[in-house]
């Protein structure tokens, strides 16, 4: 584990409980924590998916990361943090045969005890429901299973937000029963292109039991569920009810919103600072929850140093604490507010 990977994940297991309000695991005990495994979670939320598999695994997780993100001056830093490039169609067909050294350096991850995750979906998309699977985690299943000894899992992950681009939302995890790439074996030794196809009905059968919208049908009915009057429910809970119609929907308080943008004053860079990159840098909305998260605790970081070191300079230690403290606490404050105040 790399020294920048151990302090993202760290910052992260604070972070992202206080960022989501509220986050609900299940099915941690299907973790095969003995065995090497491929991570397969749906992907609707940019890097902030991985960052939630980085998180709640134990052991160091490396990332199959689409290419374009692979530029001076990050190359580095995405070294550290585990991540590979996979290239696609649209980055250039002559960078194509690139990916099977990532292949391989991904099977030789697996075969020594360390999980690798990748997107089955190969993309992300706007709706919490799950798209049509890609082969690529069925290949590398099955390309790596056929050069170990042991066995291989892959562990599907059903990631389930409440909200894809608001903080203070419920988020639920769900890790299912990993699926053992050796059953497919047999099969694939004699049909491979049964025995991918097979596998990756599998997976897809195994993740949508594990989202609470697994497909389009009814989407837009079974979407208005998702509010902050049903997070009190479990997964299952929520799940068995969503095809009901009589969900209440929360009353929106403005007061309660005003008093949250007042409090605004307190950090001004945590979030205008995060507000600005959104609303005039970033053009996908896709990554916006993603670098709401992440840009808001580098601002905030730099924020509260400059307001303890500014304070310590004209006071004392004691005082530096304590309004640092208090803007640390602000912003806690707003987040609560801004959860009662707009909650659908």
């Amino acid at each position: 584990m790399t020294w920048l990977y151990f302090l993202v994940k760290n910052i992260g297991k604070i972070a992202v409980p206080l960022f989501f309000g509220r986050v609900e695991i299940n099915g941690k005990e299907h973790i095969p924590e003995h065995y090497p495994f491929i991570i397969a979670p749906n992907h609707q939320n940019a890097f902030l998916d991985a960052i939630l598999m980085g998180v709640y695994m134990k052991k160091p997780v490396h990332f199959l990361t689409r290419s374009d993100v692979f530029v001076p001056p990050f190359l580095g830093v995405l070294n550290l943090l585990n991540m590979m490039p996979v290239y696609r169609i649209r980055d250039g067909y002559e960078n194509l045969n690139k990916n099977e050294e990532i292949f391989n350096r991904c099977k030789s991850i697996l075969k020594g005890g360390n999980p690798v995750l990748i997107f089955p979906e190969g993309n992300m998309g706007q709706g919490h429901f799950l798209r049509p699977l890609t082969k690529g985690t069925s290949r590398l299943a099955f390309q790596t299973q056929a050069e170990m000894n042991g066995s291989l899992y892959v562990l599907p992950v059903g990631i389930n937000y409440f909200h894809h681009y608001r903080p203070s939302f419920k988020c639920i995890i769900n890790f299912g029963k990993p699926i053992h790439v050796r059953d497919f074996m047999d099969q694939y030794e004699h049909q491979r292109a049964k025995a991918l196809i097979e596998f990756k009905d599998t997976l897809s059968d195994s993740l949508k039991q594990l989202l609470l919208l697994p497909d389009a049908e009814h989407y837009d009915q079974r979407r208005k569920g998702l509010n902050r009057s049903n997070e009190k429910f479990s997964f299952q809970s929520l799940k068995d009810q969503l095809y009901r119609d009589d969900f209440v929907i929360p009353r929106y308080h403005p007061a309660f919103n005003l008093l949250a943008e007042a409090l605004t004053i307190v950090n001004p860079l945590a979030i205008l600072g995060v507000r600005y990159l959104l609303n005039n840098v970033i053009t996908d909305v896709q990554f916006t929850s993603s670098l709401k998260l992440t840009m808001g605790i580098v601002f905030s970081a730099i924020w509260w140093l400059i307001v303890f070191l500014v304070t310590f300079i004209f006071s004392n230690l004691a005082i530096a604490f304590l309004v640092t403290s208090l803007c640390i606490l602000c912003l806690f404050f707003r987040s609560y507010l801004k959860k009662i105040a707009i909650p659908v």
